[in-house]
Order: structure tokens, then sequence, then C-alpha cells
């Protein structure tokens, strides 16, 4: 690691020729895998993307020149080029650096990123903004399959020469690019000189560079580039996973690499294996994703039933509004999104779902805390954005085979619903007691009537935690119930009507603001009674949540074991 320790800062690395950027290519790529391996993280979208990290800060002057990375999940070497070497093995540990860009961290980082499509967007601001400097946005071909992409191209011929857009072009997104954008760029590529003409047209310069892990042809297109006089776009093909066999061979797998093996299943698996199992029987069943057929667990529903497998790409917003239309017309379609992925695609919740009363499901994973990502991949939002919308119910699975219940549950509504489950594995069975039925709860009956207090557990993660402290405060002498609130909308208004005036304490995987311990509260408040029970409400304050396991997450919004005995005990 001899060249790469004596990089402090961008300007060193520009006293480098060809053979020692190419050794610290190397070097920079034995890190990230040992560092990932070990902690976790992206790694096939980093390995690809070294070459051209290097070259972007050989030819421009960072952070005076603002580099931009599109989703910021191809971001380590930048980061161990900006004076994070030493930080570098706290990468998404709690209290370390992220696996994301984030200001906070650096000057050189000049946007937060964590989602697909935005760094075009934010080059057409920031090249207004600072037109002395040059915008450099370094995006996926994947992330060019979402709208706001285009949004921002339509917008970018209208810019001086100071922008300057890479296309790291490996044909994948997380699993392979779908639709008209991949073919578009494979013509390109095949052509580059009419694509020059084409684009010329259009109001852009077009440089090809066909091998982007080739230093030198990178910074020598870079350097036209910044001399450009209009907006130019840098087409690069490149390997995903380059210089990692594992990562090459199968780069969808280690996109996103855990260095941990769970022991049991985990939900997305839970509800892929039981959807493709109900579209076995019932052909009005279709699958929706937006790029993430193996993180949501479908891959199995697609082999099974290819011919209503839908991946539209990265493109929430259209796999929301597109599966409105299949409902519309007769169908049940499943929308399997990220919880935080499910927010960019709001609108289209409400105009084209809600309001239509479609009976569109959506299986949001990924809900509650997220280890390792950080803020912006928190899955804490979802019940508040969704429970003040009409028409939809909510309902939120305490372990596996709840979730396989609801599955089977959800087949014969005819409304919007979400069903919404954490990353990782299925908690141990907690007794069942009742069958699902639309707002209904369950629990132990004769628990609650014994009961001083009671614990109202929404989520998976809430559940886990609330029904471990209502266990050991009971085996200390107390009296209280554990409820698994498995509908966060509607609320069992009969169960809070028989809860009297006993202490009540809400626990939610979400924010507090909007959520449902708040519309526990509401109720009450609403109720014309004179029994009134005080509501604590434990949940996610206002504010952002940081990267960790969730355990230290947990803990540290105060949601867990022990914040909940806390309350019972006071």
């Amino acid at each position: 690691m001899k060249i790469l320790r004596s990089i402090g800062s961008p300007a060193d690395l520009k006293k480098l020729d060809t053979a020692q950027l190419e050794e610290l290519a190397k070097e920079l790529r034995e890190t990230i895998v040992s560092t990932v391996l070990r902690n976790g993280g992206h790694l096939s979208s980093n390995l690809g993307v070294v070459e051209i990290v290097i070259a972007m800060h050989k030819v421009f002057d960072c952070p005076k020149d603002k580099f931009i990375f599109d989703v910021g999940h191809q971001c380590y070497a930048h980061k161990l080029l900006t004076g994070r070497l030493d930080r570098f093995d706290t990468l998404r540990k709690f209290g370390g650096i992220s696996g994301f860009p984030r200001r906070e961290e650096s000057a050189c980082d000049c946007a937060n990123t964590g989602h697909a499509s935005t760094s075009l967007s934010l080059a057409c601001g920031l090249s207004r903004a600072c037109p002395d400097d040059k915008i450099v946005a370094l995006i996926g071909d994947g992330a060019l399959t979402g709208g706001l992409a285009f949004e921002a191209l339509n917008d970018l011929v209208k810019l001086g020469s100071n922008t300057i857009v890479i296309i790291n072009d490996n044909e994948m997104s997380i699993s392979r690019n779908v639709g008209l954008v991949p073919g578009v760029l494979d013509a390109f590529k095949s052509d580059p000189v009419a694509a020059e003409l084409s684009l010329a047209r259009l109001g852009l310069d077009y440089i090809y560079v066909a091998d982007g892990h080739d230093i030198s042809a990178l910074v020598d297109a870079l350097s036209r580039a910044a001399d450009a006089t209009r907006p130019c776009i840098v087409h690069v093909s490149t390997i995903k996973g380059k210089g990692y066999a594992p990562a090459e061979e199968d780069s969808e797998r280690y996109h996103g690499y855990s260095h941990s093996t769970p022991s049991g299943p985990v939900f997305s698996e839970i509800m892929g294996g039981e959807l493709a199992d109900l579209a076995d029987k019932d052909k009005d069943i279709y699958a929706v994703t937006a790029a993430m057929s193996g993180g949501t667990g479908l891959d199995v529903f697609a082999k099974r039933h290819p011919d209503r497998f839908i991946d539209v790409g990265i493109a929430e917003a259209h796999a929301v509004c597109m599966s409105s239309g299949l409902a519309l017309g007769g169908k049940k379609p499943y929308v399997a999104v990220y919880s935080t992925f499910l927010q960019r695609a709001y609108d289209q919740v409400i105009h084209d779902v809600c309001i239509q009363d479609a009976p569109v499901t959506f299986c949001v994973d990924r809900s509650g805390v997220v280890s390792g990502d950080g803020e912006t991949h928190q899955g804490v939002y979802d019940i508040s954005f969704l429970r003040e919308l009409p028409n939809i119910a909510i309902f939120c699975p305490k372990d596996g085979e709840e979730l396989k219940a609801a599955l089977r549950w959800s087949v014969g509504f005819g409304h919007p619903l979400e069903i919404r489950y954490p990353k990782g594995e299925s908690p141990l069975a907690y007794p069942v007691h009742t069958p699902i039925v639309l707002g209904k709860w369950d629990l132990d009956i004769d628990q609650l009537l014994t009961a001083q207090k009671v614990v109202l557990a929404c989520g998976a993660q809430s559940c886990a935690e609330a029904y471990k402290a209502v266990c050991e405060y009971n085996a200390e002498g107390g009296k209280a119930a554990f409820v698994n609130a498995r509908f966060a909308k509607p609320l069992d208004f009969d169960l809070l009507d028989l809860i009297d005036d006993r202490e009540v304490i809400t626990v939610e995987d979400g924010v507090k603001d909007g959520g449902f311990g708040q519309a526990v509260r509401n109720y009450y408040a609403e109720r014309q009674s004179d029994i009134y029970p005080k509501v604590k409400i434990i949940g996610f304050d206002d504010g952002l949540y940081p990267m960790g396991e969730v355990a230290q997450v947990l803990a540290y919004c105060k949601t867990d074991k022990a914040a909940i005995l806390r309350a019972l005990r006071q």
C-alpha cells in the first residue's frame, strides 16, 4: 500500500505517472475488497469504477471541481483518495465513515447521495450555481433508466461548458438492465461516430472510451471533456466487479455484500417463495420490481412465472403507476420495493393507487432499521406517509409465518395494501391467537384482562423487542400484556376500547410523527369518554438515524428492549 499511503489529498495523485496510477488502482482494489469482506458493503460497483475515479482526480481539481456520485454506492475509491484511508476500516460501522458520499465527512463530497438517478439534476443545479467550477456527474447505465435522469438530460443542453457526465456502462443495475436504454447505449458503443453526430445535433458533446480500465485513455477523454465548449457526455465501458474474480463472475451477488450469513430464512425469501406459490394457483397475480429482483426475493417468481414477472428498471414511479393499470384491468399486482425506494413513487401511490382504490399490494422490504447503509436507507417513514392516504390498509407481520398468512389473506383483499417487513432473518415465532381479519390485532385475551399495562407493538422489529421486554417485566412480578398490533391501519378500535384506563405503551419501528402511536393517542383524545388511558409512544424522534447494526441503532434511538423495559418499570 506504499502508493496509496502517500496520497494525503487529491493533489498528491496528480504527481504520479501512468505506471504509478496503475499500481494505485491495484492497491485501491485490495483495500476495498479486504474492507468490504470484513465490514460488508457495496463491492462490485466500487471495483468497476476504480480507474474512472483515479482519472477524475488526475484531470480535475476536487474539491473546487464538484464530483457527484449517482446513488453513491461507488464512492469508496474516492474516499480513499480524499484523506479517509486511516478511517476506512470503520466503513459502515456505527460512528464510522459512511458507505455513501457525506458532506459532513469531507469537502470533497459535494452532495449526500443514496438513491439512483439524482446526479444529473444535482449537476444541473451546481452548474448554474458554480459556473467557474467543473461539475462532474458519474452515473451508471442502470441509473439512466430512472425518469429523473431523463428530466435532467432534457435540461442539460441549456447549461454551459462546465458540465461533464460520465456514464459508467457495465450493462447492470443490481440485476441485469432491461428496456430501451441498454439498447441505445449498445448502439452508441457499436457506432460511436454516429452517436457523436447524433448528440451534437442535440447540443451535447460525446466521447466513448471502450476500455474503462485504461487509465491513459480515461485521462485523455476527461481532459478533452474538460476543454469542451458545451456539456459533454463521456461514455465508458467497464466490468462490474473488476479485479476480484467472484465479483466479476457474480456481480449481482456481490453488489451489496454481507459478511454475515443468516442462520434461518429471511423475510424477502419468504415473501418471494410464498408469492410464487400463490401465483401457481391464481393466474391474475403479477410481481413487479424496479431492478431489484434478487434483493426483494422475486427471483423464484421470475423463474416460475416469467410471463407475469415485470422488471421496469430503476423506475419506482413507473412501477407503481403501471401496477395501477394492471389492477384497473382486473389483475392482482404485487409491487416488491424497499421502504426507502417507495418514497420515490409517493405521487403515484396517492394519485394512481389510493385515490382510485386500485387493489395494488406493496410488499415493502427493508422497513424499520436497515443495518450499514445509514440515514438514506432507513425504512422508518412508510407507516407515517401511507397512514394518511385514503383506502389503503397497512399490515405489519411480526415474523415469516405471519408474512405468509398476510400474503394469502391479501389475495382476496380488494383495496390498496401495504405489507411491510424488515431486512434479514425472521425472528422466532411468538404464539398466534387469531386469524387475520381486517383491523384486528393479535393477543392473549386472558393476559390482557389481568394486565395493568398494555404494550401495543407494531412491526417485526418492534414486536421482537417488546415481546422480550414484556416477558422480562412479567418475570419480575409485573402485569403487562403484549399485543401484536399487526394492522397499523385500520386500528383495532374494539380492543382499544377494551383497554379502558390502563397504561398503554406503543412501540413502532417508524417515526413518531404521523405514526402508529400518534394514531392510538389521537383515537383516545377524540373518543367521547371519561376513560382516557395514558399513552406513551416509543418510536423514532424527528431527526436523522445513524448507520450501524440494527441493535445499535435501536439502542441509539431508544426503541429497543431496554427502553421498553424502562417505560414499563416507570
